[in-house]
Order: structure tokens, then sequence, then C-alpha cells
């Protein structure tokens, strides 16, 4: 408390009995791979929450995408769906964007909260989110990158103090981050070995550290000073997990042993929160969504998604592509670049294919992950991107590739046929799906998204293994169970609602965060289906 005082940071006055919230989110973890560590003793604070203090355990579905920054904004601002993948051209700006991008995060926060008074975390604080939910202190978002402006622009003997008094966290800090190092080393000779690239295994060293340790644990130093100083809500993002899978898969050795630290991070704040002076705080945990081990699509075909969709474009008939001579062009650019690396392409004076984002005579292309949207010229007739999907699908093996028919209607092409969403979603995304109908209506909703490509391609459906189009072991965006299958770790007598399904959706746990902060909806932009009507009317 008196570390705050000296950093001049504001306590919150009231009562102890007023209503307090920590949300911990566990970024990536699927319920399933919770389940796996729980049995063998990776998390043994999160066991102890559900044996001595009542916590329950609830499979949360993700919505689609299963991306954190859609997954957000639907928790802190009641908005499904609010972006169409991590990666997508905006259609107003015409560039391609991606959502760690400062300005893109700004952009699409203001869009979503255009009078600022939706947001979840409204006069609280965030830590490592993708957008902040309104909070008043952000720190290490995407958005608001580094530490808040109270830090910042602290005295020079006050960040002193500061050190001095977590002299013990920050030591820890330090033989956690020589430890990790070797882990790391250790597993970037592995990697060589296994036939990984040398330089972005290199790279991968310093990033590894950097998220699973040091930005974890100034994350948790912030967020405990900000339950002492009783501020309604305070939410941090633990990342450690999430990149680790990304890298290795999600059930690697290296990934289950950042939960170890995630585990005593929750453990920290919990007690933190235990011993507040100014609320009653609550500590929920939950995750945003999965990951599925997945193999790229070009290991699997032969063929990059580019190499496809040029090749699917050469499909068009010798009119069409004569009458559009940026087509041509980019299509004889790509040609020119399978010869080889730069000096063979500058000969030929080829230029980036996607060099210039708002040329709308070229295709282009966001494959961050397991989710494209592939835009095409803006010439191209409707008959002719459905054309082209069903080449991507049945010819070059994209596992589904998606077009608009109608309003609300979805034409699927795949190798074995052609089906429409969301009449046909247990057909493509299996009868089993423990979300199919969830899954159903959040499909149709991401590829009418403004922002969506013309067509959107998905590295699953039931049947296949998973596929993504990014560089990864382990991916998120699309809709396979374990990309959606997220958790909650609630105390007993909390009661979301679950809209009469046996699992949660992040409006859920949104709405049950207003009801124990003794906030209306209306205090923060409406019900759920507010929100989603709302959400459907700007698209």
């Amino acid at each position: 408390m008196w570390l705050a005082r000296l950093l001049q940071l504001p306590d919150s006055d009231g009562d102890r009995e007023r209503p307090g919230l920590l949300m911990v989110q566990i970024d990536g973890l699927s319920r399933p791979e919770l389940e796996w560590a729980l049995e063998r003793g990776e998390v043994p604070f999160l066991k102890r929450l559900m044996r001595r203090h009542d916590y329950c355990l609830h499979s949360l579905y993700s919505g689609l995408p299963s991306t954190t920054p859609a997954v957000q904004s639907e928790l802190f601002y009641g908005i499904r769906c609010a972006v169409p993948a991590f990666s997508f051209r905006d259609h107003e700006t015409g560039r391609v964007i991606r959502m760690y991008e400062p300005a893109a995060a700004i952009r699409q926060e203001a869009q979503q909260d255009p009078d600022g008074d939706r947001g979840l975390l409204a006069g609280g604080s965030a830590y490592a989110d993708a957008v902040t939910g309104g909070a008043a202190e952000a720190h290490f978002c995407a958005s608001a990158m580094g530490w808040g402006p109270a830090l910042r622009s602290a005295n020079p003997i006050v960040v002193f103090v500061f050190l001095i008094s977590n002299l013990y966290s920050f030591l820890r800090v330090a033989v956690l981050l020589v430890l990790e190092s070797g882990l790391a080393l250790y597993d970037f000779v592995r990697g060589l070995f296994d036939g990984y690239d040398f330089a972005k295994e290199l790279k991968f060293i310093p990033t590894r550290v950097a998220i699973s340790i040091l930005l974890r644990e100034l994350c948790v130093i912030g967020a405990k000073i900000d339950v002492s100083r009783g501020l309604p809500v305070v939410h941090l993002n633990l990342l450690g997990y999430d990149e680790q899978a990304h890298r290795r898969g999600p059930r690697s050795r290296f990934a289950h042993w950042t939960l170890k630290g995630i585990d005593d991070a929750v453990a920290r704040l919990w007690r933190a929160a235990q011993q507040s002076r100014w609320r009653r705080y609550q500590v929920w945990l939950y995750s945003d969504h999965g990951q599925a081990a997945v193999r790229t699509f070009e290991q699997v075909r032969g063929l990059t998604l580019e190499d496809a969709v040029f090749a699917a474009l050469e499909s068009l008939d010798e009119h069409t592509l004569r009458s559009m001579p940026g087509l041509m062009e980019s299509i004889q650019t790509h040609r020119v670049r399978l010869l080889g690396g730069n000096r063979v392409q500058s000969l030929f004076g080829v230029l980036g294919i996607n060099g210039d984002d708002t040329e709308t005579s070229y295709p282009h292309m966001a494959a961050l992950g397991p989710v494209a949207h592939i835009y095409l010229p803006a010439a191209l007739t409707r008959d002719e991107h459905r054309l082209v999907a069903r080449e991507l699908a049945q010819r070059h093996g994209v596992p589904l590739v998606l077009v608009r028919a109608a309003a609300g209607v979805l034409q699927a092409f795949a190798e074995d046929g052609q089906f429409e969403l969301p009449d046909d979603a247990a057909q493509i995304f299996g009868a089993g799906h423990p979300f199919i109908e969830g899954i159903s209506e959040d499909i149709v909703c991401l590829c009418e998204h403004p922002d969506a490509g013309d067509i959107v391609a998905l590295g699953w459906r039931d049947g296949i293994e998973p596929l993504t189009f990014a560089t990864e072991n382990g991916a998120h965006g699309g809709a396979s169970p374990d990309e959606t299958h997220a958790f909650t770790l609630l105390p007993a007598g909390t009661h979301p609602p679950g809209g009469g399904r046996d699992y949660l959706r992040p409006a859920s746990l949104r709405e049950a965060a207003l009801r124990y902060l003794q906030r209306s909806p209306g205090e923060a932009g409406g019900s759920a289906e507010d929100s989603l009507s709302r959400s459907q009317t700007r698209q």
C-alpha cells in the first residue's frame, strides 16, 4: 500500500465488503490440456482451488475466430466476432493488419467502444491484453505498450525504491531468466537436430524468455499493486503457454513446463487478493481458446497457400484474364518468384506481390494461422469467386473453402463435395463437435464480417488432420474442438448464464462479472444480446 502511495497511484476509498474482481487469463490453454496438466500434477495450486476452495471447472466455447482479440472483445465489450481473424485486410484503409500492431489495436477498440462506456474493465487495469477493455490503466497491451504513465513518469528515486521494495521478486525473476535461458538454449540445440530453421530458432530464445518469464513477472507485480490499491477489476493475461505451444505444440514438454510458473503466479495473485484491505476480491481464472497440434499446409500439400491461390486463378477463362491486366501481372510475378530468391527475382524486376495492400487489381492474402482471408481482384464476379474456391478445395487440397452465397448463407467447398452453411454444419464440423450449435452461427458471422475475405480458407474440417497456413506446430483461430474448447475456473456459487447450453461463452462470463461487480448491463454497453445486435448492425 505504501508503495502505491509513493508512486502516487490513487487508492480506492470505501468498505472492504465492496466486490472486486481479479481475472487471470491463461492464454491458449484448452480444457483438455488443463485436465491433463491436473492429472500430471503440473498445476498443484489450481488443483487446490478445486479441492479446498470449491472452485468449479466449466467448459468455455471461444467463439469464432478462436483468437485472443475476438474473445477479449466479446468478454470486454460484448461484441461477437469483432474481428474476422488475427490478421485481415481493413476494408476502410485497404491495409492488411495484424492485431499485435498498436495502430490496429487502437483502431479496433475505437470501433468497438466509440463512446468509451462499454468496457468491462472500466476503472480498473489491464495487463498484456490484446484490447484494454476500457481499463483506466493499461500496461503491456497491444494498444498501450510498456508500463502505464504512472511508472513511466515516476521520479527516478521512486523507481529505485520500487525496485528495492520488490527486491525478492526481481531476484526471483533474475534466477528464472537464467534457468529459462538455459532451457531455451537446450531446446534450440534440439530444434536444430530436428531440422528447424537456425535463424528462427535463434530468435525464439529471447522471445521465449521475455514472454514466459519477464513479462509474466512484471504483470504479476503490477496486478498485486493494483489489488492492494483496491481497483474494482484487474485483468492480466499470462502468455507463456500460448507462446510455447505455437512453437513446439500444445502438448509439448516445453509448453507444459510453463504451466508450473503460471500456477505459481496464480497462487501469488490469489494470496494478494485475499489480503486486500479495500475490497472483497474474487479470483476468476479462464482461458480464451485452445490450440490444435498442426502441420503446415505446405508440408502436407507440397505448395504454399499463395501458390494454390495463383494456380486456382489461372483456371479462370482466358477472356477474363486478358481483360484484367493487373491480375495477369500478379500471376506472372508469382511465376517468376518461383525461380528463386531476391537476386533471381531482381533480374526480372519482380516486386512483392502484396507490396501495396490497397491495390485492388491484385489478389491479397492474410493467413496468420489456420484461417486465411483471400481478397480477390475487385473485378471478379461471385461466380468466379466460387470457381476459385472450388479449385482451391478440390484440386489443391485446402481443407475447407467458404464463400458468401446470400445473407446468412455460405457455400462450402471441400475435397469430397460442396455444402451449405449453416445447414450442413454437422457434416462439415462433425455432429460430435462439443460446440456445433455455436460454430454453425459464428462461422456465418465470421464470413460476413466487413473485413472478411472474398474467400475464407480454413485448415480443418471433421475427419482430417488440422493444418495451418503459417509456420507453427500449434495453432488456433479456426473451428476445431481443440481450438475452441477453453475453460473457466470459478468460485462455487458463480453461475454465468449459459443460455440453456452446457457450456459458457465469453459473453456469459461478461454478464456474470458485471453482476458480481454490481454494475448493470447498461453501465457497460448493454446485454450480450444487445451487443450482438449492435455488432451486426455495424457490419
